[in-house]
């Protein structure tokens, strides 16, 4: 039994079991007497919707006690990030943080190149994600399994968020000096007074 007296959720952390193949995911499937098909599932656009459950046993357990005949599943590789990967990613965080994403890869040049390194040495035939899914009165409860794998906006939200002044003071000199190149490039109308 879950007991809480606050009004407000609190973000704790959740231990996920290791993503499985699609080998793994099948022989538990077998096990449970449950038929299985692959389909094209996101994390990132339907955990909000879902009953999550932290044990794939537990999920698929429920889903046999609850009459379902089967489920859906997807397995998520990844390549070995390079150069185009990190400028895809950059883009995305500099949108976020409403940035220039030549400024984070400026000031965090040394993270980077740790997340490129590290990286490097993950084995890339192990996925980095699972998701096994079923449909019960039609909510939708799944199992995520999660590899641990680098990722680049986690270093560098870090260093930015924990960079201290350093991190503050390269920030603020690189918009200064870009905001400075930006008003030099421009014809400035004469009666515009920068402060």
């Amino acid at each position: 039994m879950k007991v809480t007296n606050r009004l407000t959720h609190i973000a704790t952390k959740v231990n996920f079991e290791a993503a499985m193949t699609e080998d793994q995911l099948k022989a538990a499937f077998e096990s449970k007497d449950l038929a299985s098909f692959p389909a094209m599932l996101d994390i990132k656009e339907r955990t909000e919707e879902h009953v999550q459950m932290l044990s794939l046993d537990d999920l698929l357990s429920f889903a046999k006690a609850s009459g379902v005949a089967a489920v859906t599943f997807d397995v998520t590789y990844f390549p070995h990030a390079d150069d185009a990967e990190v400028a895809r990613q950059l883009r995305g965080l500099a949108s976020d943080l409403d940035i220039s994403a030549d400024v984070i890869k400026d000031v965090c040049a040394a993270e980077i190149q740790e997340y490129l390194d590290l990286d490097a040495k993950r084995d890339a035939d192990v996925p980095v994600h699972s998701i096994v899914e079923c449909y019960v009165g039609g909510t939708a409860f799944a199992w995520y399994g999660l590899s641990d794998y680098p990722r680049l906006k986690r270093v560098v939200l870090e260093k930015l968020a924990h960079g201290g002044q350093k991190a503050k003071r390269d920030f603020v000199l690189r918009a200064s000096r870009a905001q400075v190149e930006l008003m030099d490039d421009e014809d400035m109308p004469a009666d515009i007074v920068l402060r």
